[in-house]
Formats: C-alpha cells, structure tokens, sequence
C-alpha cells in the first residue's frame, strides 16, 4: 500500500546539492509536514507514495531554494535613484535623505517590494542587514509573502552621520538582544534574528566583542560589512595599529563560525588563513561591486579565499547598490567576473558557485541542518523551473545551463516548509497588481518629501 503524503514533485531534473551532489535526471522530491521525505527517482517515489497533491515539474529543474545572505529590505524604494556617474563616496546625498524620510508604511512596502522579487528569482531564504524601524515590520511582511528569513535591526554606535544615530554601545547592545530573543532560532521558524551590525570602522570594538558573545550566547550568528571601500579599508588600518581589518577582529577574538563578513572587496593574502581557520565565512556580492566599481574582481581573491577553504556565500547587497536581488545573476557574476580578471578559464566553476548560492548560505546563516540542499529530513525548501523556455534548451547540462544561460528566468513554482509561495509565475496569495501599485505610489511621495529628481540624461517628454 502507497503512503499517503502532502506534496509529490515529479518528473523533474532534480539537483539535490547532497553530499554527494547527486541529479536524477527523471527525478521526485516527496514532501510530508513541510519537510522533505524522499528524494530519488520518479518511478520508485511515484510507486512507494499517494500524494494528495502532485506537482509536473515536465522535465524542469528542481533545486534547493537560493539563499541570499545579504540584503537590505529597507532601501528598495531607493532603488535606480543613484546615478550610475557618481563615485561610491557620493552615496549619502540620496541615502541620508531617503533614511530620515522613510515612514514605517513606506519601510514596509519597502520590504514587500524585495520579499516579492527574491521569490520570484527563486530565493527561499534571506539575511537582512537592518532598517531603521523595529524587526517586527519586516517579520509580518516576510510571513505575508511566506520566505524564510533573517531579521535584523540598524547597529551602529559610531554613526557615518548624527542624524541616523541609534544611541550609544549599551543601546545598541540593549537593541540587539531585544530583538535576537523576540525572534529566536528554531528548525521550524520562517523568521528568527541575528546579531547584525554595520561593521567597516562604524562600530566600536567593545560593540564588536559584546556582540559576538551575544551571538554565541543565543546560538544565533553575527554579521557585518567588511572592507568594501579603498577609504574604510584604510580608516580600519588606521584605528588597528596597521592591522588588516581581519587580523584585528581575530585579536578582539570575533572572527569564527557563526561570523559572516559581507564583501571583504579588499582582502589581503595575510586575511585568508585567518578566515579559513576560525571557520568564518565571506558573503560575496559580485553586483554591487561590479556596479560601483569597486574592484572585487581585481582585489577580493575569491579564488584564492575558496582554494583556502574559506565558507563563500552569496548576497545581493541592496536595491541601490546591486539594484536587483536575484542570486541567479549573482551565481553567473561571480562564475565570470574573477576568470575574466583574472585570465584564468576556469577560476570558479558553475559547480561552486551553485553551491555559494545553496549549501554554502545556508552554512553561513547556521541553518546548514535545516535547509541548502534536498534530502530526507530538511525543510522542504525548493524551486522549480519551467523547461519551456527558449533560455534552458537544450538542457544538455542542468548545471551550466541553470548558471550560464538561463538563471532566474525560467522560476514557475517556489515552495518553502512545503507551502506553495509561488505557483505558475504568480502568487497565489497576493493581489500583485494592487500591491505593485500601491508600492509606486508610496515611493513618489518618499521621494516627493525628499525633493529628489531623477537626473535624466537623455531628454524625457
């Protein structure tokens, strides 16, 4: 007799990211209670169980959900607002406004915008870095779209500016905890916190130090930017003696397994061991680099980090850096940008950086148990992609052709603890039109009250 389950996925060219990286060509992944069950081939499973629902993947790709280990919810109304001709150190003249204007109704649609573009690129779960309001905002929009993510507040008690100040160390020690205990960690949690923190020279040490042993006191995870700019680069030798920023968090005892140090655009050879043996892992945003010439491509080491056994993720960093949070066009960045730097062919395989988009974040946010790949046990967290587009033919190889041609573009169903988030291209349970509407005209009037006009170069009638 047949076991009776909630959800079968057959038919599928299903990409398990296991330990043993298995595919099954003619593939089915069982779901029961929001977990995975099965994971084998199509004729077995289909025999061995009776769904009471049954997905045709009709020869698409199924995989394990990108996990997008860092972003900022709060600034995707800014997004396309920064000229591409400024220089990076120009970014406060919009940020600085759109940060003391935004409303909590304007923070959240905010954060609807991006929660519903990660799942519509195939993202299941996120790390936000914070926003200037409290976590709960953004737990109920991450329920309402149904993603699995990671909660943080704005964390800073060296401020770039006095008119985004959160108050001293102990409020900024108080402001963490407060929130790591309202949202904690659990197997089952769509939303849970970390102990995050702006990092790159705005943060004290004792702020640093302290936060860490919150994170490890919770069982929860810290992260922080690192080295993205030549001037903070410069400012954090300056304030450690002429240490490398890495070699002075390992002094202060910070660097370790549940640390992720987002960018790390400027990492020097004497960084590496340093990160490869403490277990700390580098989130590496190729986009938003890329965008404001930064240089990660000439001065991140990626190879190098990945060679030394360092844990690399991936992250989309913020709508008006990136200007996009899809890990399928980080995934292919980050397979071409270091080989062209480089010369070298290959630098960083499809393989690799498939498993950056997948296990490796998982890893990274300490959820490696729960989520990151398919198989038995872990929470039912997957994509598939529809076969009948032009950009997955011939589909000789599912590997490169999901890295190289057809990415994100191809994402029909989304499906996080089992829960259908994303079905046929829509969402089932969001009115979009309205919502997209709604979001428009919230962003005129943040950037009505800003008093900030698109700088057109070419003339708009």
């Amino acid at each position: 007799m047949s076991t009776p389950i909630d959800l079968l996925i057959t038919r599928g060219v299903v990409l398990t990211l296991d330990p043993q990286r298995r595919i099954f060509a003619d593939g089915a992944v069982a779901v029961q209670d929001g977990r995975i069950l099965a994971v084998g081939q199509h004729a077995d499973l289909e025999a061995q169980y009776a769904p009471r629902r049954t997905i045709d993947a009709r020869g698409g790709v199924v995989q394990p959900g990108f996990i997008d280990c860092h972003v900022h919810l709060s600034q995707h109304l800014g997004r396309g607002t920064i000229p591409d001709l400024w220089p990076e150190s120009r970014e406060h003249e919009q940020w600085l406004p759109y940060w003391t204007q935004i409303t909590q109704e304007e923070a959240r649609s905010s954060a609807l915008l991006a929660c519903m573009e990660m799942v519509r690129n195939g993202t299941t779960c996120f790390c936000d870095n914070g926003g200037r309001f409290a976590g709960e905002l953004n737990a109920e929009v991450i329920e309402e779209v149904g993603l699995r993510g990671i909660l943080s507040e704005v964390c800073w008690d060296q401020p770039p500016h006095p008119s985004v100040a959160v108050g001293d160390t102990e409020a900024c020690l108080r402001r963490l905890e407060r929130l790591a205990r309202a949202f904690p960690k659990r197997p089952e949690a769509r939303v849970w916190a970390a102990v995050s923190m702006a990092g790159m020279g705005m943060c004290s040490d004792r702020l640093l130090v302290e936060g860490k042993a919150l994170a490890d006191e919770l069982s929860a995870f810290m992260d922080m930017h690192q080295s993205f700019g030549p001037e903070d680069v410069a400012r954090y030798r300056e304030h450690a003696n002429g240490k490398s920023a890495v070699a002075h968090l390992a002094g202060l005892d910070v660097l370790g397994p549940n640390l992720q140090l987002v960018h790390m655009v400027h990492t020097f050879p004497d960084e590496i061991p340093l990160l490869a043996t403490s277990g700390t892992s580098v989130v590496h945003c190729p986009a938003a680099s890329a965008r404001m010439g930064m240089g990660v491509s000439r001065t991140g080491r990626v190879s190098e980090l990945m060679r030394a056994g360092v844990n690399l993720a991936l992250g989309s960093d913020s709508g008006n850096y990136s200007d996009f949070f899809d890990v399928g066009r980080q995934l292919y960045l980050t397979a071409v940008l270091h080989r062209e730097a480089r010369g070298e062919q290959p630098c960083i395989s499809a393989e690799q950086v498939l498993e950056m988009a997948t296990r490796n974040g998982a890893r990274a946010l300490g959820v490696e148990q729960w989520t990151g790949s398919l198989e038995p046990g872990k929470q039912a967290d997957l994509v598939i992609h529809d076969y009948g587009r032009p950009e997955w033919r011939p589909g000789l190889d599912p590997v490169t052709s999901l890295v190289y041609s057809a990415q994100s573009t191809g994402v029909d169903t989304v499906i996080v603890s089992g829960r259908i988030i994303l079905e046929d291209g829509r969402f089932p349970h969001l009115d979009e039109e309205r919502l997209y509407y709604q979001i428009d005209q919230t962003a005129r009037a943040l950037h009505g009250r800003m008093g900030w006009i698109p700088q057109h170069r070419w003339p708009v009638l």
